[in-house]
């Protein structure tokens, strides 16, 4: 029965040996294939809001980081002068001019393998400043109901010191 010339099963010589592959979950994740059925998530749109003490600056980019045509505003191009380009409502302005190019952008199809796929936004704020708070409000109110639910990402990028060089000196006036 076993070990016969006809029997299939192995020698009796050396004990039985289980399969010389052991598990990776590494690689099991990299030879499983793709989904079919779930579409492949866009990358988003970028709405960068930049803001000193001295002024607002909003751009609206590809998700390549290219600049989308017509797509940026300072409070300067709003309209304001001197003093007042470091004010609440130049940040609002500016705000409210990106939006509607943003929902523009949302308005036209995007087409990509074939079907539409919906426009999404990721917001990122750097710096300190009353334009900062002014776009957070606007985002808020009536002027972003369009386009707050094509947002999926809010990031501050602002830059914080640790160490560092030492600081200038402080201005007095």
């Amino acid at each position: 029965m076993w070990g016969g010339e006809d029997s299939a099963a192995p020698p009796l010589d050396k004990p039985p040996m289980g399969p010389n592959t052991y598990y990776n979950p590494i690689t099991a994740i990299m030879q499983r294939e793709p989904k079919k059925d779930i579409a492949e998530r866009s990358k988003p749109y970028h709405l960068h809001v930049y803001t000193t003490h001295n002024n607002c600056r909003v751009v609206f980019t590809y998700p390549s980081g290219k600049l989308v045509k017509n797509g940026w505003w300072t409070s300067g191009s709003c309209g304001f002068k001197g003093a007042n380009k470091s004010s609440y409502e130049a940040g609002y302005q500016c705000a409210v001019r990106a939006f509607k190019r943003v929902e523009e952008e949302i308005a036209r199809p995007n087409f990509k393998d074939g079907g539409i796929s919906p426009v999404t936004l990721a917001l990122k704020f750097k710096g300190f400043g009353w334009g900062r708070e002014a776009v957070q409000k606007a985002f808020m109110t009536s002027e972003g109901d369009n386009i707050r639910s094509s947002v999926v990402v809010v990031e501050d990028r602002t830059p914080i010191k640790i160490g560092g060089t030492r600081a200038k000196k402080a201005r007095r006036l």
